[in-house]
């Protein structure tokens, strides 16, 4: 994974990213009782971001999951940022009544990147290539609430303002 970074290698960084989610799930599962968290919509982003993967012959976006059922997609630039949010909200639209930019929490600015400006153009959306003719177009609305949009940050920095610290410098717990 070191390497992969280093080397800004995002397909074997996707590769290592999607797979160590996988396996820590998979011990989850093997567990005496089981663990689950994933849920439906936590397998089908999996799937349609393997699809497309697959389908491209490459790397574009990969996943992990929080400690619940929240993926956290992660996309080597902004022009497959975009084309993953197209994909996520042909699938997993908003409801009707929704503003798209209420859904679209953070960077709003992929929004006009993806070409989306409201919810005409996402029920415009056309099915991702991947999918037609091999799997069914299926939308699945209101499964996700929201989604989070972010940029690289500049990392971890030294803050000489203790004031500015989230966690405590004492305890090591948030404020």
């Amino acid at each position: 994974m070191e390497e992969a970074i280093r080397n800004r290698d995002f397909a074997s960084f996707a590769r290592l990213t999607c797979a160590d989610s996988n396996q820590f799930h998979a011990v989850c599962l093997d567990t005496s009782p089981p663990i689950f968290y994933m849920n439906d919509t936590s397998h089908r982003i999996i799937s349609l971001v393997e699809r497309w993967n697959r389908s491209e012959g490459t790397p574009q976006a990969a996943y992990t999951f929080d400690a619940g059922p929240n993926a956290v997609l992660i996309a080597p630039n902004r022009k497959s940022a975009g084309l993953l949010l197209q994909r996520l909200l042909f699938c997993f639209p908003p409801p009707a009544d929704n503003e798209l930019t209420s859904y679209v929490i953070g960077d709003k600015s992929i929004l006009h990147e993806a070409g989306l400006q409201s919810m005409k153009d996402v029920e415009a959306l056309p099915p991702p290539p991947e999918s037609k003719d091999k799997y069914p177009s299926q939308k699945f609305p209101g499964k996700v609430s929201y989604f989070i949009c972010t940029r690289l940050g500049s990392g971890p920095r030294v803050l000489t303002d203790e004031s500015l610290a989230l966690l405590s410098p004492t305890t090591g717990l948030p404020k």
